[in-house]
């Protein structure tokens, strides 16, 4: 095998891995290793930019193994509820404090030249039936925006390579191994070893790296989202963000930058509906039975013509063991693979940003030689991580009509006076 040294390996290419890239590649050599597309599979190469000279192969004992379509997010650790990765992501959206962030990143104005759509304003029937709205004017940041993902995440990596980070492909099984204080991942496949003293997971959901270190990851729930993704429609003019609570799940909708309407709905992975729930025509009935939703959705004729199939996925919140994380030297998480958001928070990308910037700084002084670097990002992360259940425990207790509903049920828990959250102010 061919050798590169670097000082960081991050794996996974998503919005995370990059924007952690483009902040440390100025300062550190950064190789970002991502899954090689569909259908390719390359010989040795090198790295899109040289890193230290090559040196002899070192063995290595007690791989730890795991496979390179692992390294994006892809719920697979829930193989046994039968999901699949969409092949398009849903709802992808950034609050208007994200502009900090973004600005910090060096890439504001190039961001807001891509054209992502302004968020509307966000409507929910949760309490009660009745609709309340949140207006994004009301909000300090601004109203934020709803993101075109494949330009936003080309947009990331061109900065990331821009700073002088390296992109590598991933073409099959890869193997990792921490010895001699350095992080080793060989590419079985490509014939290539990169070292470093930090290692990255940045495979969102996944969290493949941490999973192939047998490191534990706590699950919020079994949530399951089930999602369409409706034909433009000329007449749907409408901007707005609508949830709505129902018996046993809740809903999402909202109009796409493409001029395409998104459908979701979220619920237990052993509702016994769900395996019905996967035909596109019995989602559409469903959502039509709530005036929120219908006011929205194409009718069945409109939808005849067209061959539309229900995606499904895993939603659930989950968390590593932070305090596990920090028995490794040199290993950080960021984004979804150090803690996934439940869907209804709205902040996924947010938490991918956010998390960057804060690994970016403590791996920067972990290099300097600071000791206790990676347990302040943990220490964090956790904090970051308390708050967002309870707000999140806070909103899942609203829709007392549903409360003897097992989904319901299920996530009640005692909930602070002060920390009631209406979904019309969270998801937006």
């Amino acid at each position: 095998m061919g050798e590169r040294v670097w000082d960081v390996i991050v794996i996974g290419a998503g919005p995370a891995g990059s924007a952690l890239a483009r902040r440390l590649a100025s300062q550190a050599r950064v190789c970002v290793l991502e899954r090689a597309p569909a259908g390719v599979r390359a010989g040795p190469r090198e790295p899109v930019h040289a890193g230290a000279p090559a040196r002899a192969h070192t063995s290595v004992p007690a791989y730890a193994h795991a496979r390179a379509s692992e390294c994006e997010a892809s719920g697979d650790d829930d193989a046994d509820a039968q999901t699949h990765r969409p092949p398009w992501r849903i709802g992808e959206s950034l609050p208007g404090a994200a502009a900090v962030l973004l600005r910090r990143l060096g890439v504001l104005e190039r961001f807001l030249a891509d054209g992502h759509a302004e968020r509307g304003a966000s409507v929910s029937t949760w309490d009660s039936e009745t609709p309340v709205w949140f207006d994004p004017l009301r909000d300090p940041n601004g109203p934020g925006w709803h993101l075109d993902r494949v330009r936003f995440d080309a947009m990331l990596r061109t900065a990331a390579e821009e700073s002088g980070a390296a992109f590598a492909p991933l073409d099959g099984a890869w193997r990792v191994a921490h010895e001699g204080g350095a992080w080793q991942v060989d590419d079985v496949a490509g014939g290539q070893t990169h070292r470093a003293r930090v290692l990255v997971d940045a495979t969102g959901r996944s969290a493949a790296l941490c999973r192939a270190l047998d490191l534990p990851r706590e699950r919020g729930d079994r949530l399951i989202c089930l999602s369409l993704r409706l034909p433009p429609d000329p007449a749907d003019l409408d901007r707005c963000t609508r949830t709505s609570a129902d018996a046993d799940g809740w809903w999402y909708s909202v109009r796409l930058p493409s001029g395409e309407r998104v459908l979701a709905l979220h619920l237990d992975a052993d509702d016994p509906a769900l395996r019905g729930l996967r035909d596109a025509d019995a989602l559409l009935a469903q959502a039509r039975r709530l005036p929120l939703l219908a006011d929205v959705l194409p009718s069945p004729d409109a939808c005849a013509a067209f061959d539309l199939a229900v995606d499904v996925h895993p939603a659930g919140s989950a968390a590593l063991d932070f305090d596990a994380c920090f028995r490794h030297p040199g290993l950080f998480a960021v984004g979804d693979a150090a803690l996934a958001f439940d869907p209804l928070s709205s902040q996924g990308l947010f938490q991918a940003l956010a998390s960057a910037e804060s690994a970016a700084a403590a791996i920067a002084r972990h290099l300097d030689g600071d000791a206790g670097a990676a347990g302040g990002y943990f220490a964090e992360m956790a904090q970051v991580r308390d708050r967002y259940r309870a707000h999140l425990a806070a909103t899942y207790a609203g829709p007392v009509r549903h409360a003897e509903r097992r989904f319901w049920a299920r996530r009640r828990v005692a909930v602070p006076k002060q920390l009631s959250v209406s979904p019309a102010a969270l998801v937006r």
